[in-house]
């Protein structure tokens, strides 16, 4: 900010006086911010348990440093190659939200899920990277949504995450509800056990957030004594109350008196209504009958019964592949293809060839030669876990 020459004499004579501009952004209020680095953590614990667990390792994303900036204002504080995530919580209208991940991070994540220790990852993004990473954060948000929804006492849910790989600095790809707007921007250093200590970013408009917290914060639903203020039965006739009093005192209960119509205090001063009477503390309850569980004796030797429910399906047909392998071209190397052309693939000689079930990976083998015919013979069958390191973002 450029200063006239009258303000920079006024100054230099001790006459002026010059106000310094506001910093580029500022930390969120007071009640706001304990409120969302709540709101942020029980999500993020959740979350991270469940990515340790996809990832095989741990993973910890910190409490966030919680602030108020925009887009243009914080766009200059990251790495121009970001992946952008487009989610949203939901509480009857939608709060969007956008999480910002660095692609070598995306690429170390993903490295990690075709089995890799991560320290070398390919940093080509391609859509099945994203596709990869959209998965795991939606494994994260799930976690999430079901944490946010035990804490408050109310149902969140999140939309399904939507990934793609963008430039920051061409402003078209951020969506038009996160630009020219004030945003509540949250910082988490997101770090993998023994390969990563990185950051990601979680943008929400300022205006939403405000409301998500009025949603959540919002009074809980009243008491079922709370009705009685809004319609209270009779009072009571005085004779009825006294036979009550009467059959209270004949046989002790877990209350004393019968109930009826009492004056209670409140805050706001003593409130007719219908309540419940005050527990009598000289009742104990009935103590209660415990035994040993009885249980029938083993019989050893009974066969497995076959599952009934799987026997309805087993003949439907399946449709199984054997990949060889593949690459990628460019439109003009596939324009240049011609009869005698060589394809070369991403696969050596002599590795595994891939075996898949409708599309998906289930097993590994070689090549073998039956009778002039290609057969592989199956050497590796894949688990639960590797085959859902190996989605191909479905």
């Amino acid at each position: 900010m450029g200063l006239s020459q009258e303000q920079i004499n006024a100054l230099l004579e001790g006459t002026g006086t010059f106000d310094a501009p506001a910093p580029a952004h500022s930390a969120a209020p007071g009640p706001e911010n304990e409120f969302f680095l709540k709101f942020s953590a029980i999500a993020m614990e959740a979350g991270s348990s469940a990515v340790s667990q996809a990832l095989g390792k741990t993973v910890k994303v910190s409490h966030p440093e919680v602030t108020t900036q925009t887009f243009e204002e914080l766009q200059p504080e990251l790495p121009v190659n970001q992946v952008l995530i487009r989610t949203g919580y939901s509480l009857g209208e939608e709060i969007p939200s956008l999480l910002l991940i660095k692609d070598y991070d995306v690429a170390v994540i993903f490295d990690i899920l075709m089995g890799k220790d991560g320290r070398n990852p390919d940093l080509e993004i391609s859509d099945l990277q994203t596709s990869a990473i959209g998965e795991v954060m939606n494994q994260l948000m799930g976690a999430a949504a079901t944490a946010l929804s035990q804490e408050y006492k109310h149902k969140v849910a999140m939309k399904a995450p939507e990934s793609q790989l963008v430039q920051l600095s061409d402003t078209s790809a951020i969506p038009l509800e996160f630009t020219n707007q004030p945003l509540l921007v949250l910082k988490y250093n997101f770090v993998i056990e023994g390969v990563l200590d990185s950051e990601l970013h979680e943008l929400r408009p300022l205006a939403k957030a405000q409301k998500l917290q009025k949603l959540l914060s919002g009074p809980s639903a009243a008491p079922a004594a709370t009705a009685a203020f809004q319609a209270p039965p009779a009072p009571a006739q005085p004779q009825q109350m006294h036979q009550s009093g009467q059959a209270a005192q004949a046989a002790p209960a877990a209350y004393g008196p019968a109930p009826g119509y009492y004056q209670e205090q409140h805050p706001g001063g003593y409130a007719p209504g219908y309540y419940p009477p005050p527990p009598n503390p000289a009742f104990q309850a009935p103590a209660a009958s415990v035994r040993p569980a009885d249980f029938s004796p083993l019989v050893p030797g009974l066969p497995m019964q076959a599952n009934p429910s799987l026997d309805r399906i087993v003949d439907i047909p399946l449709r199984v592949t054997v990949e060889l392998g593949s690459t990628k071209l460019k439109i003009k190397n596939v324009l240049d293809l011609s009869k005698g052309s060589v394809v070369e693939l991403d696969k050596l000689a002599g590795e595994p060839v891939d075996l898949l079930v409708n599309g998906k990976l289930m097993a590994k083998g070689e090549v073998v030669v039956i009778n002039e015919n290609f057969g592989v013979r199956i050497s590796e069958i894949l688990g639960p876990i590797d085959r859902l390191n190996h989605l191909r973002g479905d």
